[in-house]
């Protein structure tokens, strides 16, 4: 006869960890009115700027929700585009395109541009800053992280500092940026990424080396601050499903319609 599974003290401490974060993660997600917003956001970004031809991709959580889940993970809170530095004043130029839909244009210093809802509450005043500028922003947002070409590393870079403070090793090669975009499901949306399974692969191995195995969050969103302790736990099952956004009416102030647009930038 086996001998029964003995759970150590070791055992034991570890599962009481990984509970822990399991409750930590559960705060940290959106819910369901702040997902549907969250999407028609990305989805009326994404169709201007086919529509007045500015590359985008998506990065970070947005590109590994779409390759391992089909789309917004479920303890995520935010979405991601990488657009050019040179981009940034043509898209704080289509601020009136965006307030027909009820979204607006907030810059962040540091950063870049985030997309959000008029009507989205504020988050505390003074949480967001780069230690001179203190900006407002809402919740939930679209962020736009501006990168620049790096001639000395051959490889773009973060371009504004309190990214590049931040995340100095993020980049994305010549190739990812200038090869030609595939576009991809998140949800029931199509969107931009870097062509080739493999070169989303890749990308995802050198900035979330454990995507395959573990879930890790490093910040709050809500509060703008990094956790103490990072959020770790392994991945389940369970977590491989995306939050798909509901049947509910839009969120828009109205109704988003995309029209099909040849866009020479993206597609070359």
């Amino acid at each position: 006869m086996e001998n029964p599974m003995v759970i150590t003290d070791a055992d034991s401490k570890l599962l009481a960890y990984y509970a822990n974060m399991r409750r930590r993660l559960e705060k940290e997600k959106l819910n369901d009115i702040e997902v549907d917003k969250l999407y028609d956001i990305v989805e009326v970004t994404g169709g201007l700027f086919d529509k007045h031809g500015i590359r985008y991709t998506i990065e970070g959580g947005t590109l590994l929700g779409a390759i391992r889940n089909g789309g917004l993970i479920k303890h995520d809170n935010d979405a991601d585009f990488d657009v050019l530095q040179d981009d940034l004043d043509k898209i704080k130029a289509l601020s009136s395109n965006f307030a027909e839909y009820g979204l607006e244009i907030i810059d962040v210093p540091g950063w870049g541009l985030q997309v959000t809802h008029i009507d989205s509450p504020c988050l505390a005043p003074g949480l967001w800053t780069d230690g001179t500028t203190e900006w407002t922003s809402k919740w939930p947002f679209l962020d736009l992280i501006a990168i620049r070409w790096d001639a000395i590393g051959q490889k773009y870079i973060l371009a504004q500092d309190v990214a590049y403070h931040d995340y100095p090793e993020y980049y994305l090669t010549r190739s990812d940026w200038e090869n030609p975009f595939e576009k991809i499901p998140f949800g029931h949306l199509m969107l931009w990424a870097i062509g080739g399974t493999k070169n989303r692969r890749a990308y995802l191995d050198r900035h979330y080396r454990n995507w395959d195995r573990m879930i890790e969050m490093k910040m709050d969103h809500r509060s703008n601050q990094y956790f103490q302790v990072e959020i770790q736990c392994p991945l389940s099952s369970e977590d491989l499903c995306y939050r798909p956004r509901s049947k509910n009416p839009t969120t828009l102030k109205k109704p988003y319609s995309r029209t099909k647009v040849i866009n020479m930038i993206q597609e070359n």
